[in-house]
């Protein structure tokens, strides 16, 4: 008796799946009258019954959310990217402003250039006064 059971399950599934194929058949259908002519020709009765088949079976909906949640994740990642580049842009120009402008003696030297051209506001007269008061003799 079990196994009469299971049949008639079987049967009904089978039934309700071939009721919802039709279902989804005649909704494509319905979508395709909707086209220009020229793209109703090419989705033939068995083209449209096989993307009917395709939606019955929950793959393509799985596989759609999947993408989605990877698109989601991207798009997270590459805000958070974006923000972490502008804060370190910001901290960028805000550490440049604030940096004390270099001794007159130290750059003219390296760079073996007058300091009163490069840096006006310490003349490399005043660079040994500047040293001595600051604990770094000659």
């Amino acid at each position: 008796m079990e196994r009469y059971a299971g049949a008639l399950e079987e049967v009904a599934d089978g039934a309700r799946q071939q009721e919802r194929h039709y279902q989804l058949l005649s909704a494509l259908q319905s979508l395709v009258k909707e086209l220009p002519s020229s793209f109703q020709q090419r989705l033939s009765y068995t083209t449209l019954s096989d993307l009917a088949l395709a939606l019955l079976d929950g793959t393509v909906f799985e596989i759609v959310q999947g993408l989605l949640e990877i698109q989601h994740l991207t798009e997270k990642s590459l805000y958070n990217q974006r923000l972490r580049l502008q804060n370190e842009h910001r901290g960028a120009q805000g550490q440049r402003d604030e940096v004390p402008p270099p001794r007159g003696r130290r750059l003219p030297a390296a760079l073996g250039i007058c300091a009163a051209r490069l840096l006006p506001w310490e003349c490399s007269e005043k660079a040994p006064e500047i040293d001595k008061t600051h604990g770094r003799g000659d």
